[in-house]
């Protein structure tokens, strides 16, 4: 009996000196845990980034009004125009009289086309560029290249347009190719340049 007197307080000394103490809380960082959301309620929602401002686009020159269809600023003399074109000119001889002047045949001498001068679109520009094509392929490439074959066989370039014609243009068939020009407009072979040339009236600024 007296053992298991012993034995029951040994036992209850055990208990209370170990067992009987409540557990110790540990703080968390960050605040208290929140509460778990009832039962049958939807999760909160997650929050999204506001949508980042769509960036302009960069505004580029507007185009000149060359590049539209259909337009073109000037007429069948501007497209013989450029800066090998202009020190060409510089170089002709001028007639005596001032109401004249003289120009290196080329692009834009002929008369087809003139009459669309004045005029712009889609079919006409297109119209006046072929007219000065023709004229710039006969000029600079079928006669540049025949005259210049043919001056090697001869000894002496031709005096005037007369006889540009007649021992060099007629032969070769070339007449027939010179492109028409206008009233009052007229040939001329300079023979210190070997260039042929168009004399007209001088237009006035």
């Amino acid at each position: 009996m007296n053992r298991l007197v012993a034995g029951l307080l040994v036992l209850t000394i055990c208990l209370l000196s170990f067992g009987c103490e409540p557990p110790k809380k540990v703080a968390k960082s960050g605040g208290p845990p929140s509460p778990p959301p009832p039962p049958g309620s939807a999760p909160p929602p997650e929050a999204t980034p506001a949508p980042a401002a769509p960036t302009p686009a960069p505004q580029s020159a507007p185009l000149p009004p060359e590049t539209k269809v259909g337009v073109f600023a000037g007429n069948l003399d501007d497209l013989a125009r450029g800066p090998a074109a202009e020190a060409a000119q510089r170089d002709v001889a001028q007639p005596d009289d001032p109401n004249l002047e003289r120009v290196k045949a080329g692009k834009g001498v002929g008369q087809k086309g003139r009459s669309l001068d004045q005029y712009e679109g889609v079919y006409v520009t297109p119209a006046k560029a072929y007219f000065a094509a023709k004229e710039r392929i006969f000029f600079e490439i079928e006669f540049k290249a025949n005259y210049d074959r043919w001056r090697v066989l001869e000894d002496q370039a031709p005096k005037d347009f007369d006889e540009l014609k007649s021992k060099f243009l007629d032969p070769l068939g070339l007449t027939p190719k010179l492109p028409k020009l206008p009233d009052g407009h007229k040939y001329v072979w300079d023979a210190a340049t070997e260039q042929l040339l168009v004399e007209r009236p001088r237009k006035v600024q």
